[in-house]
């Protein structure tokens, strides 16, 4: 396996492009399209949040049939709280992407990120649909990723390629992503390309893996959107045949992973605010839903986050962390370490001086292992720091 360059149009059979339809008053680019040659098998999973956007709807109900062409995704907007018109909104611009692609309404796959609680300006997006779609190419591909972040400050892409059976297979893909981060699926939307040749059942199976080792296992500030997806399309175009049960689908599950897990990092890098990234992993939990939920009240505690962002060594506040957590353990056998050194050995603290406890911390990775002694179950998460940005971000979004 190696990385490549090209994005969600690495793999083949697809193109890309992005401009801005006027929804951000900015007139950054804020409408992206990602189109295949031809139907693609198709797979996404989709928030778990009761408040859902129009676009998810739709989307859910489309790609249960395991076909599409193309995703359309806005920024600036997240067209949810938008009732019965927002339905009517999503599914007018899917006619006219469809239209503009000659392929059927029911193979476009439709996101949305933004405000929450407004209408999108579908005049002016049906305007530029069309020349969106003549525009399409493989050279395009950080038009589309640019085109859908919202308090992002970078495009987040990602590319490799392996060989499966002989053939050279491509796994690609593109994801936003900065606040509003707690997957379950966050606010997150990616859409994951490969020329494998799959049937969807197997992909939607292969993507839910992907997505809960991965985007699952991030937070920036513990709150779930309305509106995350992740799709995916596989094209068939490299030959590569991916059977369930064989090595070829484990190579595949490979390819997809590495690409997700590059995303997910991506995204909490760019946390709204961020200065820097704390892997936690908790070792010797009694089951992997005790490691994991302990894993998440860590990564999740405002404590434990502006300790980050402050490099300042409160350790107590992560044995809390723990100890608030469901997980089951002997707090007299609990062992703590930041990078490779022990900040809590069986339950006490270790002194190490303001100066070294600082300097553990006050660097762009921070990697926190826990030991629970209770089991062989290990899990992890992936956060960023909380600072004052975060909240001067939150504070002024909707003006």
């Amino acid at each position: 396996m190696r990385w490549i360059a090209g994005g969600v149009v690495a793999p083949q059979g697809f193109r890309a492009g992005g401009v801005s339809a006027g929804i951000k008053p900015s007139r950054k680019p804020d409408l992206a399209l990602v189109a295949a040659d031809a139907p693609c098998s198709a797979a996404a999973v989709f928030t778990t949040n009761r408040v859902q956007a129009a676009p998810v709807r739709i989307s859910k109900q489309r790609v249960r049939s395991g076909r599409a062409q193309a995703v359309l995704i806005n920024s600036g907007c997240a067209n949810c709280l938008t009732g019965q018109a927002g339905m009517r909104d999503a599914l007018a611009l899917g006619r006219e992407t469809a239209q503009a692609l000659g392929i059927a309404p029911r193979h476009v796959l439709l996101g949305s990120t933004g405000l929450i609680g407004r209408r999108l300006p579908v005049a002016k997006m049906r305007r530029v649909i069309p020349a969106l779609a003549d525009g399409l190419s493989r050279a395009s591909h950080r038009a589309a990723a640019q085109a859908i972040l919202t308090t992002d400050l970078a495009p987040k892409e990602a590319a490799v390629q392996g060989r499966i059976g002989g053939r050279r297979c491509r796994v690609g893909g593109m994801a936003k992503g900065s606040g509003m981060i707690a997957p379950s699926m966050a606010t997150m939307l990616a859409v994951v390309t490969t020329d494998a040749k799959i049937e969807p059942g197997l992909l939607r199976a292969l993507l839910r893996h992907a997505c809960n080792r991965t985007f699952n296992r991030i937070s920036v500030d513990g709150d779930m959107s309305t509106n995350d997806t992740v799709f995916a399309l596989a094209s068939g175009r490299s030959g590569a045949a991916v059977r369930r049960g064989t090595a070829a689908a484990r190579e595949f599950a490979g390819l997809l992973l590495a690409v997700a897990e590059k995303l997910a990092l991506l995204l909490v890098e760019d946390g709204e605010g961020a200065s820097r990234v704390m892997e936690v992993r908790v070792t010797g939990a009694s089951s992997a839903g005790e490691a994991l939920a302990c894993a998440r009240q860590v990564a999740c505690s405002p404590l434990v986050k502006t300790m980050l962002a402050g490099a300042d060594p409160n350790v107590g506040r992560i044995a809390g962390a723990v100890g608030a957590s469901p997980a089951r353990f002997d707090p007299a056998r609990l062992d703590i370490a930041i990078n490779g050194r022990a900040v809590v050995r069986r339950g006490a603290p270790v002194p190490l001086g303001a100066a070294a406890g600082r300097s553990l911390l006050d660097r762009s990775f921070v990697a926190v292992r826990i030991d629970l002694h209770a089991g062989r179950c290990e899990e992890r998460m992936w956060t960023c720091d909380l600072t004052e940005d975060y909240v001067r971000i939150n504070a002024r979004y909707t003006t």
